[in-house]
């Protein structure tokens, strides 16, 4: 199914109501032209911006009632991603408006470790990262990885220089307070 056309499915518990609640001519998000136009969302949203809707006597998010019905079960364990959503486009976290996109071709299923990375959360911007706060190169021989935090990068020359200033502290303090040389 292209990323434009609409599916005509009903989806038990809703029937076709859901279709009747898109703009299908909403805007194409400029990052992925390619996904055709986002779908936004004109019933009831979430505290968060994520597009709800009742099925089963319950208000469920409408990305994980029609995906299975569009795309297959969702993996166990794994997140429906929606793929016009960009961090650097998205900056108003949980207003950004692709949260609400009902468009079936723009969501893909995905480890959480994926969809984390796709995100703006703190953690994905730091992975994003290609340098320091200092400015050095976050690759090759100065990119550190360690073995007890493979999720964590860190700059070998920032490294180097924190362990040069602490052992200056510690020799211009002897090791104590300072107070044993007049310096504090």
């Amino acid at each position: 199914m292209s990323a434009s056309a609409a599916p005509m499915l009903a989806v038990p518990g809703v029937g076709t109501r859901w279709l009747k609640r898109v703009d299908m001519a909403g805007p194409i998000p400029s990052h992925a032209p390619e996904l055709g136009p986002c779908w936004p969302w004109r019933g009831s949203t979430n505290n968060r911006g994520y597009a709800v809707i009742s099925a089963g006597g319950r208000t469920r998010l409408l990305h994980l009632v029609v995906y299975p019905l569009v795309h297959g079960p969702i993996p166990t364990g794994w997140e429906v991603d929606h793929l016009c959503h960009h961090p650097d486009y998205c900056a108003k976290k949980d207003g950004c408006p692709h949260r609400a996109c009902g468009n079936p071709g723009h969501w893909k299923a995905r480890t959480p470790e994926e969809n984390n990375l796709r995100s703006g959360s703190p953690t994905a911007v730091n992975a994003r990262k290609d340098e320091c706060i200092r400015g050095h190169a976050l690759v090759g021989d100065n990119l550190i990885v360690r073995a007890d935090r493979p999720e964590h990068r860190e700059c070998r020359e920032c490294r180097r220089l924190r362990r040069a200033m602490a052992l200056a502290l510690d020799v211009a303090t002897a090791g104590g307070t300072g107070e044993q040389l007049g310096l504090l």
